[in-house]
């Protein structure tokens, strides 16, 4: 720090001076001392006048040496530092100095770290940051949680205590299917945020080393997962028994799980994914709604996986959604009865002589159905499904297959994260990448 005509007070809040006079010559470099007392005792010391109980330290040393305006002086303080004591220790110093550092430097260039910190504390801070980013923007957290709300409501109650017939299960397979179509809105929201954070980091942060590019994908990847459950979970009360779903605790815990928590890791990573690979908000979005177009139209629901041709099964498999789907229905009405409904059941004449039970037997041992009617002689009702488990295997799905779609979920979740950190560093960090700023 350079100081020009300080006070005594001023002066004193410095420990240590370096003196050069005009042409950058080293006069004095050292302690200054209590009250100044190292400083003017070397000057005193080598020629210069005695300095005055009430004269400021600061213009004495600059009287001394000829700095003032009319002050000169007789002695080259410049050579007079050069052969003081002061100056030869000073030199041993940086010598010793020199030395060891030459001994540690491959040791110590090993180990300098790049950052000035290590990861956890970098991602504690980067949290720490976006969850005050996100406290004060209470749009976008209100946009999320209407969102959610608002489908929730009119998805429920379109499909309002949807009974146990062929219809009522077919009702239930869409407030399922329909649930998965908020979270395109919800994806395109956080694509912002998450090019928002890598922005500021390529601008600003990458370049000052102020934190490293992995922190800052883990904090943009966790800081979403909190808001997005939680609206899941609103999203969950206004639609789960307004459909008209089982209050068995086992099965509404299990679509809890699934809907608000794999759910919304899943959708959250997918699009991040696609987002670090993206160079802008624009491509991101167009790039999320191709790909997701893709899973929900071969989820098996639109068009079930027996009607689909040999060439798009493979997608039906590929879909995360079709596993999230399955997991949901197979919870939700799979293991019941099925009861249909007057307008289901269809009429069949049995030949004379013969019930409707003795007539129908071998059929419905082999296709499954029940008489409403058994004893009678003419007219059976019948209807073509005893089971909801008749109807999911008429859509490739099984009981069965519930924790196996909790693992399928899972998988794809890691498998977006590790595409999330993949694409930043392929797309962003990695040298000569095709989206890197040419100066």
């Amino acid at each position: 720090m350079g100081i020009h005509q300080p006070s005594s007070e001023l002066f004193q809040s410095f420990d240590r001076l370096l003196l050069l006079r005009r042409g950058g010559q080293t006069c004095y470099f050292g302690d200054l001392g209590e009250n100044s007392t190292t400083l003017i005792s070397y000057f005193e010391r080598n020629g210069a006048r005695k300095c005055q109980s009430d004269e400021n330290p600061a213009e004495y040393m600059l009287d001394v040496i000829g700095a003032g305006a009319t002050a000169t002086s007789d002695i080259d303080w410049h050579a007079a530092w050069k052969a003081a004591p002061e100056s030869s220790a000073l030199e041993q110093e940086l010598a010793r100095m020199h030395s060891q550092g030459r001994n540690n430097a491959a040791t110590d260039e090993n180990e300098k770290p790049e950052y000035a910190t290590g990861y956890m504390n970098q991602l504690s801070a980067l949290l720490v940051r976006a969850f005050r980013h996100y406290s004060r923007n209470p749009t976008y957290i209100m946009g999320k949680i209407i969102l959610n709300v608002a489908s929730g409501l009119f998805i429920g109650f379109t499909f309002f205590k949807a009974n146990s017939s062929i219809q009522g299960s077919q009702n239930k397979l869409f407030a399922i299917f329909m649930s998965t179509i908020p979270a395109a809105s919800l994806s395109n929201q956080l694509q912002v945020q998450f090019i928002n954070f890598r922005n500021i980091y390529e601008n600003r942060e990458k370049q000052s080393k102020m934190y490293s590019w992995a922190p800052m994908v883990t904090a943009s990847i966790l800081v979403e997962l909190p808001y997005n459950i939680v609206g899941s979970s609103l999203y969950f009360l206004c639609w789960y028994w307004t459909v008209g779903y089982s209050s068995v605790a086992d099965r509404a815990g299990y679509t809890f799980m699934l809907l608000c928590i794999a759910f919304p890791l899943y959708y959250t990573t997918f699009s991040q994914a696609v987002a670090a690979m993206s160079p802008n908000v624009m491509i991101s979005g167009l790039l999320f709604s191709f790909f997701f177009s893709f899973t929900m139209n071969f989820n098996g629901v639109l068009q079930p996986y027996s009607q689909l041709i040999p060439f798009w099964k493979w997608m039906y498999r590929l879909s995360p959604l079709t596993y999230l789907i399955e997991g949901l229905l197979v919870n939700g009405i799979g293991n019941m009865d099925l009861t249909c409904s007057p307008t289901e059941i269809q009429t069949i004449v049995p030949p004379s002589g013969q019930t409707c039970s003795s007539y129908m037997s071998q059929y419905i041992s082999t296709a499954g159905g029940y008489l409403v009617n058994p004893n009678a002689s003419s007219d059976c009702q019948f209807c073509p499904q005893s089971t909801t488990d008749t109807y999911l295997t008429s859509l490739n799905m099984s009981y069965s297959h519930r924790w196996r779609n909790v693992g399928i979920m899972i998988a794809f979740v890691a498998f977006n994260v590790f595409l999330v950190y993949a694409g930043t560093w392929l797309f962003r960090v990695r040298r000569g990448n095709p989206f890197s700023r040419r100066k």
